[in-house]
């Protein structure tokens, strides 16, 4: 015998593999969970070794494995290199299935190329993969061609999968059944066969709610789809509805965007159309999904022409057939060819319609579709009507009134086959039965006749006997029949007797049995709930704990917040008392000196002016470091006499109000301080940065809070992007001191609104 190719040879070797793969496909190709691949490393068994033996002699190969081995293998090295290559084999197809399998999937679902896609997935199947790997990889095509608009060959490829699912293990075949029907179920709605479409919808419904509630939205989903197709819009609706965004990917709320825009078109609400059109459109463009764009410039499209923008209509149309003809969409490019057409016709240019009608029905001499060859009718009739060639209008209306009529005819035959066989099955099954129950009585009228026939032949063996036995022979006999009849009564009763005892013992096993159970699994449901209890306080004591020291850390906090405000106060006061006291009345003693003096020289006149400015700055400077509370005793007041200068030293128009003075006065000192301050530090902030005309200002007192509201009309800035500077910290500190909240509105060229509420109940009249 020649000696063979050792990887042709080593590949028949190759042994068993197992391969879990839990790549759960539903209904579209985006979230991938990770492989896992384990190999079966197989055992060395006399198999193998014949298929070692083909590059020796042919006798060799009727040798046992452990005779063939050692003689032959002198080489250790060549024994180890071949145990090498056939590990190899064994786990090269398998892998090599799983990486066309993989790259297939990134062609379809990523980069949207089906030609390619498909053709790789065929090269995955001929490797003989692992039979979950072939499900799936057989799905995955179903889903292409579906996408594709090979409708024929989806639905070969989609039913060969059913058998094959169906010798998978219970949990697996609910998964692989729920999305193979619902697929199924799409590829039939395509071909305008809405009762199998549902059916299989229906089917993989079933399944759904055995599987995941994600599987079962998307199944809802589709058969809102299909209800929509048979214009049944509002239950169309209400399915979509039931498909919350809680359960769908971003896959699925896109075509749920783009069929609930198709609802609302349909039913005259083309606003709220337009909204969902543009939630889809963000959404297909994030994820370059040219499959969903499509969908939705028809949707614009129809909106366009809805509205009469005839113009816009088609130029919606035309990029919907560049994009799917990229992608290879042979259903979409259809539809928009028709859809181009009747909108070139609406502005009375026939001319230009038909050459998309002669494409669309090309596109549909390949792949036949009622409803797309209806419409295609339709509008040829409608065109040539508007060119004037009314005879060319007739045929084609003729046409689509013997298709119409055929459709109409199919679906009346399918119902009628089907009800004569439910009624055939029903006739069916009475038959049997009745026959089964003539049968029974036949075969009892049998068994009484031969019983009666026995009885018979006994009577007539009895009297045969009687006259030819004596009397004494009968007597003897009936004495010894008695004795036998007295012997069987009595080994009948011992036998009763031990079956009672025996029952009775059997009784008390299982009587003790039960109650031992019953007070056993008290104890462990007991011992269970207490285990239950018993780790719930352990949780529930450790969230406690750690609120506990969450709370502890906020009080650190906020008492550390307020001891740096309080000690800034004291220190403030400190400095205002002696800029007040100290400097303020030198100066003015000095200020007296030199009004003597000043009359006298008149040189002096401009230092004394000079030093009375000075002292006013003093007087302000401490004015401002001191509340106004502890100077007059009423807050609003000085807050209106604080805003008056500013608005006099500036070109700032401000504008106060209050609301419930007398409690804003009753407030507490050290709301009253941080209110002036914080009023301070936004005042400041609008008259230097911000640019602005006007502030209006309102300060409202409530039974347990003050609320400060601030309005300017300057530049503004962005809040969120602008890092936090010093007046802002210092405003955030005063407030989270008091056990307040602020919220600040701002944008570029928009203004400011600052909105703050401090709590009072605790603080009203506190010193």
């Amino acid at each position: 015998m020649e000696k063979r190719s050792v990887k042709v040879l080593l590949k028949k070797a190759s042994g068993k593999i197992e391969m879990s793969f839990p790549l759960a496909l539903h209904g579209e190709l985006r979230h991938r969970p990770v492989m896992n691949r384990s190999f079966r490393v197989p055992q060395i068994t006399k198999q193998h070794f014949l298929y070692f033996s083909v590059l020796f002699k042919k006798d060799e190969i009727k040798k046992q494995p452990s005779q063939f081995l050692l003689p032959r293998y002198k080489n250790i090295g060549l024994f180890l290199v071949s145990l090498f290559l056939v590990q190899i084999c064994w786990s090269q197809e398998p892998g090599e299935a799983l990486h066309l399998f993989k790259k297939g999937l990134v062609l379809i679902d990523r980069q949207q190329n089906y030609d390619e896609g498909i053709k790789v997935l065929d090269s995955a199947a001929s490797l003989h993969p692992a039979k979950e790997l072939l499900i799936q990889i057989k799905f995955a095509k179903g889903v292409a061609l579906n996408s594709q608009g090979n409708l024929s060959e989806a639905v070969a490829v989609l039913e060969e999968n059913i058998p094959l699912i169906e010798t998978c293990d219970e949990k697996t075949k609910i998964k692989f059944h729920a999305n193979n029907y619902r697929v199924l179920g799409d590829v039939y709605k395509g071909k305008g066969k809405s009762l199998l479409a549902m059916k299989n919808y229906q089917k993989a419904l079933v399944f759904s709610e055995n599987y995941s509630a994600r599987s079962k939205a998307t199944v809802l989903h589709q058969i809102g789809v299909l209800l929509l197709d048979k214009k049944n819009y509002t239950e169309a609706e209400k399915y979509f509805h039931q498909t919350t965004d809680q359960y769908l990917n971003e896959h699925l709320q896109l075509g749920k965007y783009i069929n609930l825009g198709e609802v609302y078109l349909k039913t005259n609400r083309s606003q709220k159309a337009k909204q969902e059109y543009d939630k889809a459109e963000k959404l297909a463009l994030k994820n370059k999904d040219n499959m969903a764009l499509c969908h939705i410039y028809i949707g614009y499209a129809k909106i366009f022409f809805e509205d009469g923008n005839y113009k816009k209509a088609i130029e919606y149309y035309e990029k919907t057939i560049a994009l799917s003809e990229e992608i290879g969409a042979q259903l979409l490019t259809t539809s928009s060819l028709l859809h181009l057409a009747i909108a070139y016709n609406k502005t009375k240019q026939g001319f230009k319609a038909l050459p998309y009608l002669d494409q669309a029905t090309v596109f549909l001499n390949k792949e036949p579709s009622i409803n797309y060859q209806l419409n295609l009718y339709d509008t040829y009739a409608s065109v040539y009507e508007n060119m004037g060639n009314y005879e060319k209008s007739l045929t084609y209306l003729k046409k689509a009134g013997a298709l119409r009529d055929s459709v109409f005819n199919i679906e009346k035959n399918k119902q009628f086959e089907e009800l004569k066989i439910a009624y055939e099955t029903k006739e069916k099954q009475r038959e049997i039965e009745f026959l089964k129950l003539q049968g029974k009585k036949n075969e009892l009228e049998i068994s009484q006749k031969e019983k009666a026939l026995k009885a018979l032949n006994l009577e007539k063996e009895l009297e045969a006997s009687q006259h030819q036995n004596t009397i004494l022979q009968l007597q003897k006999d009936r004495s010894e029949n008695e004795n036998k009849i007295i012997l069987l009564k009595k080994s009948r009763e011992l036998a009763e007797a031990e079956a009672s005892k025996s029952q009775q013992l059997k009784n008390a096993y299982l009587i003790g049995f039960i109650v031992f159970s019953i007070p056993l699994g008290i104890l462990l449901v007991v011992y269970y709930q207490k285990l239950r209890t018993q780790r719930a306080l352990a949780k529930k004591q450790e969230e406690l704990n750690a609120k506990q020291i969450s709370n502890l850390k906020k009080e650190q906090e906020l008492k550390s917040i307020k001891a740096s405000i309080e000690g800034q106060e004291k220190e403030r006061k400190r400095i205002a008392q002696e800029l007040h006291d100290a400097v303020g009345g030198s100066l003015a003693g000095i200020k007296l000196q030199l009004d003597h003096l000043s009359s006298k020289e008149p040189k002096l006149s401009g230092i004394v002016q000079h030093l009375d400015e000075t002292y006013n700055q003093v007087r302000h400077i401490s004015h401002d470091l001191l509340s106004r509370k502890i100077e007059n005793g009423k807050f609003t007041g000085v807050i209106k006499n604080y805003l008056k200068k500013i608005a006099d030293s500036t070109q700032v128009n401000i504008n106060t109000s209050f609301f419930n003075e007398g409690l804003i006065n009753g407030a507490s000192n050290t709301v009253q301080t941080n209110l002036y301050k914080i009023i301070q530090e936004l005042v400041n902030n609008t008259v230097k940065h911000a640019k602005a005309s006007s502030i209006e200002i309102q300060l409202n007192g409530h039974s347990d809070m003050v609320n400060l509201l601030y309005e300017d009309d300057g530049k503004g800035f962005d809040y969120g992007e602008k890092t936090e500077g010093i007046g802002l910290r210092n405003i955030n500190e005063r407030i989270d001191s008091l056990g307040g909240a602020v919220t600040i509105d701002a944008k570029q060229n928009h203004g400011t609104l600052v909105n703050i509420v401090i709590p009072i109940k605790e603080q009203l009249h506190a010193t």
